[in-house]
């Protein structure tokens, strides 16, 4: 007697095995050059943004003071001036014109130092004004007859300067009047109007301290 042969399973899986993929066949799989091709994309693009952004134009903002904590100027200096003293970047360099440095006096009414190069025969000579508490403006070179060997200079705290090779500690008021030791070296200088000049042939002075 013949029997018929029984599948196993409903009808609704015998339906669902029609459509499953038969042993021999893979998934298709993509490539792994596909991947490759898309990260190298994505750092191109990175890379082309990263260049974009370290080219954009930084505004000029003029001369201004170095900070009271690190004694450095807040604009950088012609690349081709080195710092005469260490620890920072070059000063701003200012140029004499008919014998003298000539810098506006409201710069310094907000008492603390601003340090600048001047530069003669080639060689930077550092120095720094200051309006000290009793309102008169003050200069000085960035070197002291004792520690210039050193090119360390001085740095604002307050109401004082402090030598950075000794730490000796001067009051800013004495600048100009107290010299010698490891005082600030005075720079003579004047008030025409508005303005606060610097001789030329002073500032070469200097040259000696650095």
């Amino acid at each position: 007697m013949n029997q018929k042969t029984v599948h196993p399973g409903t009808a609704r899986d015998r339906k669902r095995a029609r459509f499953q993929p038969k042993p021999s066949e893979k998934p298709h799989r993509r490539s792994p050059i596909v991947f490759v091709l898309g990260a190298v994309l994505v750092l191109l693009v990175a890379v082309g943004m990263a260049l974009a952004l370290g080219k954009s134009p930084v505004a000029d903002t003029g001369l201004a003071g170095p900070s009271a904590a690190t004694g450095q100027s807040s604009q950088p200096s012609s690349p081709s001036v080195k710092a005469a003293t260490v620890g920072h970047a070059p000063y701003p360099v200012v140029q004499a014109e008919n014998g003298a440095v000539r810098l506006p006096l409201a710069t310094f009414d907000d008492g603390k130092a601003h340090y600048y190069t001047y530069v003669h025969n080639g060689k930077p000579v550092e120095f720094f004004i200051l309006k000290s508490a009793d309102g008169a403006v003050r200069a000085a070179f960035n070197a002291c007859d004792v520690c210039y060997p050193f090119k360390k200079g001085y740095r604002q705290e307050g109401d004082e300067v402090v030598c950075n090779n000794c730490g000796r500690r001067f009051p800013a008021n004495q600048i100009n009047v107290v010299q010698g030791g490891c005082n600030p070296a005075p720079l003579d200088r004047s008030v025409d109007s508005d303005t606060l000049l610097i001789r030329a042939e002073d500032l070469a002075a200097g040259v000696k301290y650095f």
